[in-house]
């Protein structure tokens, strides 16, 4: 059972492997602050919402079950269980975590993948420092409490974890019964009440994944970027905040795409093979991203998030001021600022970019087939899939 610390220190690593790239500069910090001011509580490791059901009902069901200490056990065994009934049994084709690997436990399970959303949604009660110490309140409250001569309890024991939650499904205790991702009236009632009160984090104003809950908007297709229609429900100061988004995706998306070429380049000076994948995907990336590019206000990201780290903004400048003249061949300019926050980032020993043996061998390892180029997304199609199940 991982602290809050290192909890969000493992979704930061898992959310990088889901988007299938190393932040090898810092990218993911502007995605990471961007989509938690927009969607808090969200990750890149959720798919369906009444997996924010599941998870506490799998709780209460593993204490009830198994009295005393060993709850965490039942837990792991019901998490087992729950994606064969999802996929197995329920017919549920995607989105099932721990799908393709039925009868093992994933190593992304959902209570560790939902547990900050539960904080957040106001589903764990605020008095719940960790799992650990859900798991420690559960199993305090299926052991039988010692009573005074007057019936009452000898010790004050803090038992309760979660809040007001809806009543579990039909034949939920049935491990052979199917379960589905369909929300009940009662369950979507319940997730509308706590998404549409929560706030931007650090501010008493509205986030624009509760405008978007009471709005109770259907937002059809699959695509990964912000749709134009949220213009619409956002206050004004998250239409600024959109806008600015937009943009500094597609500036992320040639900064990713620099980064390759750099390397590829290197590798070439190296003795290695000359595959020019991201020096001539630079051309399309100019083409297609640099009008927004241009456009980034990072004085605006700067003032949003204040800690972004300053080898990041200084790569966002210069990246910004390469794209201006209009010459993507020119991309070893940034090679310097690129590579002081990759030092920084990942320390020298890691790093690709410099003028090491070590780092010679690390290019000759790299896997380019895996290297994202795409604009960041900020999780909307996590809060897409949502907000349908929600309106389903």
């Amino acid at each position: 059972m991982l602290s809050r610390n290192e909890m969000q220190h493992v979704e930061r690593s898992l959310a990088n492997s889901a988007q299938d790239t190393r932040d090898e500069i810092g990218f993911l910090l502007i995605h990471q602050g961007f989509a938690d001011r927009f969607f808090p509580g969200t990750s890149v490791l959720h798919t369906r919402i009444r997996y924010a059901l599941f998870v506490p009902w799998i709780y209460q069901r593993a204490a009830n079950y198994k009295k005393g200490s060993d709850v965490a056990t039942a837990i792991r065994r019901l998490l087992v269980e729950l994606a064969i009934r999802l996929k197995q049994l329920g017919g549920e084709p995607y989105d099932v975590i721990g799908g393709d690997k039925l009868g093992e436990l994933t190593s992304q399970p959902p209570d560790v993948s939902y547990w900050t959303a539960l904080r957040t949604w106001g589903i764990v009660l605020p008095t719940v420092a960790s799992r650990s110490d859900a798991v420690r309140r559960l199993a305090l409250g299926s052991k039988t409490t010692a009573l005074d001569d007057d019936g009452g309890a000898l010790e004050e024991r803090a038992t309760e974890v979660f809040a007001g939650l809806p009543r579990w499904p039909e034949r939920w205790d049935d491990s052979h019964s199917p379960l589905k991702f369909m929300l009940q009236p009662e369950e979507s009632d319940f997730l509308r009440d706590r998404l549409s009160v929560l706030n931007r984090p650090g501010e008493d104003k509205h986030s624009l994944l509760a405008r978007l809950v009471m709005a109770r908007e259907y937002y059809p297709g699959n695509t990964r970027e912000l749709p134009r229609q949220l213009d619409a429900r956002a206050d004004a100061a998250d239409r600024i905040a959109l806008r600015v988004a937009r943009d500094a995706a597609a500036l992320a998306a040639i900064g990713r795409a620099v980064y390759g070429a750099i390397l590829e380049q290197l590798i070439v000076k190296d003795g290695g093979v000359d595959e020019p994948t991201f020096r001539n995907q630079l051309f399309t990336h100019f083409t297609q991203y640099g009008e927004a590019t241009v456009n980034c206000d990072l004085n605006v990201a700067e003032e949003l998030f204040p800690t972004l780290p300053s080898y990041l903004i200084e790569v966002l400048r210069e990246t910004q001021a390469y794209v201006r003249r209009g010459n993507p061949d020119d991309f070893m300019d940034l090679r310097s600022v690129y590579q002081t926050a990759e030092v920084r980032r990942k320390s020298s020993r890691r790093a690709r970019l410099v003028d090491t043996d070590r780092a010679a061998a690390r290019r000759a390892e790299w896997n380019k087939g895996r290297h994202n180029t795409t604009p960041l997304h900020y999780r909307w199609g996590i809060v897409r899939d949502m907000l349908r199940d929600l309106n389903a």
